[in-house]
C-alpha cells in the first residue's frame, strides 16, 4: 500500500461517471474511459483482475469473503508509472493530493499494464495483497491489538530483516515497512504465494508462528 504523489500533469479527479462499471465474481470493478481506449491492454488487465478474483474466491472463507466484496476496484490506465495498485484507506489524502474522495475505502489499481506485468511475475496475489489492507482497515481496525502484537514480536525477533526474495538472493521483507504491510504480506503467504520469504502458508508456520496464528484467526474467526 504505497502511496506516491501523482504526477501534476495528470487529472486525477475523475467523477464516477468517466467509469464503465463491469462486475466480476461479485466485485465492482469501475473501469476508467482511458483504460478502454486501449483494447489490448484492457483485455489483459481485466483478464489478470478475473484470474486473481477467481483464486480470491476459492481461497478466502465466506465471511471475510463477503466484506471483501464490498470494497471497488478502480481500474486505471496510468495514474502512477511506478506503480500498480493501492489501497486508499484516507478520503482527506485523496483530497489533499488531487484524487476522487469517492475512492476511500476502494483499492485502486493504479497502472494497468504495470498490474499485469507485475502480477504474471513476482507477484500472483497482489489484489489479495491491497484487499487485505481494506480487511484490515474496515473489519479488523487498524488498532486491532491482535495484529499489533504479533507484528511486534516479528520486529522484536527481527524475523523479516533478510528473507529470501522470489527473483533470488536476501533482503529487507517488505512487511518490515509497518503493521499494515505485515497483515498484508502475511495474508499473501497465507492464501497464495508472497514474493519474499515466507513464501507459502507452510513456510509462514515454520517461520512466524506468532504471524500464523494471528493470520488464522483474523480470517477464520
Amino acid at each position: 500500500m504505497k502511496h506516491y504523489d501523482p504526477s501534476p500533469a495528470r487529472n486525477l479527479n475523475q467523477p464516477v461517471s468517466a467509469y464503465a462499471v463491469r462486475h466480476i465474481g461479485g466485485f465492482r470493478v469501475l473501469v476508467h474511459r482511458e483504460v478502454l481506449t486501449h483494447p489490448a491492454e484492457a483485455k489483459e488487465a481485466l483478464r489478470e483482475v478475473d484470474a486473481q478474483i477467481c483464486q480470491i474466491i476459492r481461497a478466502v472463507p465466506p465471511q471475510p469473503l463477503q466484506a471483501l466484496r464490498r470494497v471497488r476496484i478502480w481500474l486505471e490506465w496510468e495514474n502512477n508509472p511506478h506503480g500498480a495498485a493501492e489501497y486508499h484507506p484516507s478520503a482527506e489524502w485523496l483530497r489533499e493530493h488531487g484524487y476522487n474522495p469517492e475512492k476511500a475505502g476502494s483499492v485502486e489499481i493504479n497502472n494497468a499494464r504495470n498490474f499485469v506485468r507485475w502480477s504474471r511475475g513476482e507477484q500472483p496475489w497482489m489484489l489479495l495483497h491491497e484487499l487485505a489492507h481494506a480487511y484490515h482497515h474496515q473489519v479488523l481496525g487498524y488498532e486491532n491489538r491482535m495484529v499489533l502484537i504479533a507484528y511486534q514480536h516479528a520486529v522484536r525477533r527481527g524475523l523479516y530483516e533478510q528473507v529470501e526474495y522470489v527473483r533470488g538472493g536476501k533482503q529487507k521483507a517488505y512487511a518490515t515497512t509497518n503493521v499494515q504491510e505485515y497483515f498484508a504480506e502475511l495474508s499473501e503467504a497465507y492464501f497464495g504465494k508472497n514474493d519474499f520469504y515466507p513464501f507459502t502458508r507452510d513456510e509462514l508456520v515454520k517461520h512466524d508462528p506468532v504471524g500464523y496464528r494471528m493470520i488464522e484467526r483474523a480470517w477464520n474467526g
